[in-house]
């Protein structure tokens, strides 16, 4: 790369800056004389346009006061007809033609018949205008041309009969055109305007004060020029070391591009003036930008030298060669303190300051290194420390003989409490996690925050794999007890996933991929529960990825359908509703039973979405429901715990309801216990917010969850449904009958219906009858009714074909 100074760098920046502006201003004087100029020739253009006006009406108006005048001598309007004035018009033409330089002279008769004219040739024009100036009886005048230019002016006479002759006149330009040359001290000319190829062929020449001058001139214009730019802005033309300006004036308004009128002013003083006064600025600006450049020299030189002995300095600053620094970058004192000089001290102070943290760099190096391994939330060793740790066991195998383990924990559900408690609840989960694993630790184990709502604990040296099992079931203990209770309690729990190995050559990532492998099986499997790795679970998790590619292009694709399954009222034998049951078409395996994919939607953060879609497709078979004579049948949907802890679920279900025009009446919502008791607060809220809209409530799978009569006393719930595993075993297992029938009637003397699934047979039947459950539903009425299937069902309820046989 190429070296370039600062001083010049600074030089060519202002010379390049004075250039601009000695450029501006010199354009700019030039540009205000040349505006003058150009106004100067306009006004004397102006001038020769009202000169020639002037003049051209004076000798109007002469010669026909003269000829009105002659007219009331003749006594025209006291006699008869125009004979005797026409006799008397010959005796006038020597002095018209000595005054006016008359050219012709006639008389006209009322119509437009010749009666006198002084020669046989009359103008081409001269019945056009007669014919003008009786149609208007007033006098008219017209300039026309052909070797020569001349004027036509006529005059109306009225004689004692009421008729009207006009008097036609017809005179030379000269007299005007000498007025105006010697009023304006110019040339002029006028010229025949005829199109042509050349600015030279479109101009004929007819009268000129100098001929000789104008034609040169005339010769001179160049055969780019356009007329119309030669009439608005006119030429310099140079001939013979002189200028002249050439002003082009149409002659007659009416006929603008016929006839023109050109004059031609000498301007060779005034473009002599104009070149010397370009000189002087260009000199004077000359001047200006040789001082100028001196003087930045001058100024630059001094500046560089300085800043050349600071650069030359500063690669001992970066050596931290402080001292010497310092020596070598001290500048002479000068009799003005400036820039340079206040930058100088800056750098000085720079090397100080650099110096102090330098020294404080080293005494916190340490400190830093110890930060890096630490979580600031928990205070736990981090991801860096964990790595270090797995890697300092492994290598010390061989001297121990037995296991490095690892245990790989996250909590279940944590980004669902993060979201609908705050952010600080999270955190203050977080803390206590890591207080209560770190109670743990008695025998070298080290307790990690992984990252996230994850954790690891590295259990470096064990004898056999059982004691990380053993330790995993300690973990899950002290999950036992609720978070936060004096803030609210909350119910947390963890998936746990262990590897272990003996080989001191396995890599500490390899060992933590095992690990986590191993908390996902754990969370496939219900969660809160601990996996041990297995080669299995590689090709498991393969297969779970891949189900949730398909899961995703199934939401995008429109896979999913609903089917229907009834739900009948044991007292008054009717059908009441329906439980929408979601579906899954796949494209190659066919239809895919729910239990093989919910829990992917749950763990791929998909439910949410699919829940959405299944209320909104209830909305729309709501009113096709009502369109084939049902009304008022209930459409019952399970909620997913992610879902309905979501602050905008109320909000949402909403406007779905007034986009389809349904009410809340016409869905009941499933939770299951799990949901319910998790998270009491936030439940009670969003179900009183649904309920306000007229929702219902059922609790789905009652008995095989908490099944705490406190929560049913405080939630707004309306039906409890019997997990169908009751309803199966109620005929060979007392138990399960006795289940059932403590069920039904606890239910019912707390004012709530009773549901039972999984109804197969008669027998099951005749039992929950006797017992008075409220509604049913199962194979025995009917399988879950595909949406193509639904209109020939209804059409079977609707003529009372069902379900009123099945009762017997």
């Amino acid at each position: 790369m190429r070296y370039l100074s600062l001083s010049w760098k600074i030089l060519l920046l202002m010379l390049s800056m004075l250039l601009l502006l000695l450029i501006w201003f010199t354009s700019l004087s030039l540009l205000h004389m040349n505006d003058q100029f150009n106004r100067q020739q306009a006004l004397r253009k102006t001038q020769g346009q009202q000169y020639f006006q002037l003049y051209n009406r004076s000798v109007d108006q002469q010669l026909l006061t003269w000829m009105q005048s002659f007219a009331e001598l003749q006594q025209v309007t006291g006699r008869e007809g125009f004979s005797r004035f026409a006799a008397a018009l010959p005796g006038q033409i020597e002095s018209l033609q000595l005054n006016f330089a008359l050219r012709h002279l006639a008389l006209f008769s009322p119509a437009q018949q010749v009666i006198y004219q002084s020669s046989p040739q009359l103008s081409a024009h001269s019945n056009d205008i007669v014919q003008h100036t009786l149609q208007q009886q007033s006098p008219q005048a017209m300039i026309r041309c052909d070797e020569q230019c001349y004027k036509l002016l006529t005059l109306p006479l009225l004689n004692a009969d009421g008729e009207v002759a006009v008097v036609l006149m017809v005179t030379e330009l000269t007299e005007v055109l000498f007025n105006l040359h010697q009023t304006l001290g110019t040339e002029v000319a006028l010229l025949s305007y005829q199109p042509g190829q050349t600015i030279t062929q479109q101009f004929r020449l007819l009268q000129a004060s100098d001929r000789q001058l104008i034609r040169q001139l005339y010769q001179q214009l160049p055969d780019d020029i356009e007329v119309g730019s030669l009439r608005s802005n006119g030429i310099v033309i140079a001939l013979k070391d002189m200028s002249y300006y050439l002003h082009l004036i149409p002659l007659d308004p009416d006929n603008a591009m016929s006839y023109q009128l050109l004059m031609v002013e000498d301007v060779s003083s005034a473009m002599q003036d104009k070149q010397r006064y370009q000189r002087q600025i260009l000199l004077v600006a000359a001047g200006c930008f040789v001082a100028v450049l001196v003087l930045i020299l001058f100024i630059t030189r001094r500046i560089s030298s300085r800043i050349l002995q600071l650069a030359a300095a500063l690669p001992l600053l970066a050596q931290r060669r402080y001292h010497e620094f310092r020596h070598a970058s001290q500048l002479p004192a000068g009799l003005l303190q400036d820039e340079l000089s206040t930058f100088s001290q800056s750098v000085l102070n720079l090397s100080y300051e650099l110096e102090h943290l330098d020294q404080r760099l080293a005494d916190n190096t340490t400190a830093l290194q110890q930060i890096a391994m630490f979580d600031p939330l928990t205070g736990l060793a981090n991801r860096n420390l964990l790595q270090q740790q797995l890697r300092v066991a492994l290598a010390g195998l061989p001297l121990h003989s037995g296991y490095v383990g690892l245990l790989f924990l996250d909590l279940d559900k944590f980004k669902t409490i993060n979201n609908s408690r705050s952010h600080a609840t999270g955190d203050l989960l977080l803390i206590e996690t890591a207080q209560r694993l770190q109670s743990l630790c008695d025998h070298g184990e080290v307790v990690c925050r992984f990252g996230g709502d994850e954790f690891a604990l590295v259990m470096p040296h064990i004898s056999e794999p059982q004691q990380a099992e053993l330790m995993a079931w300690r973990v899950l203990a002290v999950f036992d007890q609720p978070f936060l209770q004096g803030q609210g309690a909350v119910s947390l729990s963890a998936s746990i996933g262990i590897s272990f190995t003996a080989e001191p050559a396995l890599a500490e990532e390899e060992l933590i991929r095992r690990a986590d492998l191993a908390m996902y099986q754990a969370k496939s499997n219900g969660r809160n529960c601990y996996y041990v790795f297995n080669e299995q679970m590689s090709s498991d998790l393969a297969n779970r990825l891949q189900l949730e590619a398909e899961l995703r292009l199934a939401i995008s694709q429109q896979q999913f359908s609903l089917n229907l399954q009834p739900k009948v009222n044991l007292r008054s034998g009717q059908l009441t509703g329906f439980e929408a049951l979601l579906r899954w078409q796949h494209p190659l395996r066919g239809m895919v039973g729910p239990d093989e994919f919910i829990s992917v939607l749950e763990q791929a953060q998909l439910i949410v979405d699919v829940g959405y879609w299944v209320f909104e497709r209830c909305c729309q078979l709501s009113n096709e429901l009502a369109e084939m004579g049902l009304p008022h049948v209930v459409i019952a949907l399970n909620l997913s715990a992610d879902q309905f802890l979501q602050p905008g679920l109320p909000e949402r279900f909403r406007q779905l309801m007034q986009q389809y025009n349904v009410s809340g009446q016409q869905f009941e919502l499933e939770l299951t216990e799990s949901t319910l008791v998790s998270h009491v607060s936030q439940t009670l809220d969003i179900m009183h917010q649904l309920k306000a809209l007229g929702f219902s409530f059922a609790i789905d799978d009652f008995g095989t969850g908490y099944s705490s009569l406190n929560y049913l006393k405080r939630m707004p719930v309306d039906t409890i449904k019997i997990d169908k595993s009751f309803v199966l075993g109620m005929l060979d297992n007392p138990s399960d009958y006795q289940i059932i029938v403590s069920t039904i009637a606890m239910v019912q003397k707390l004012g709530l219906q009773v549901v039972a699934e999984g109804v197969e047979n008669y027998q099951q039947l005749q039992l929950l009858q006797q017992h008075h459950c409220d509604l049913v539903q199962g194979f025995y009425f009917s399988r879950p009714l595909p949406e193509a299937q639904l209109a020939a069902f209804v059409s079977q309820v609707t003529q009372n074909k069902w379900p009123a046989q099945l009762l017997r």
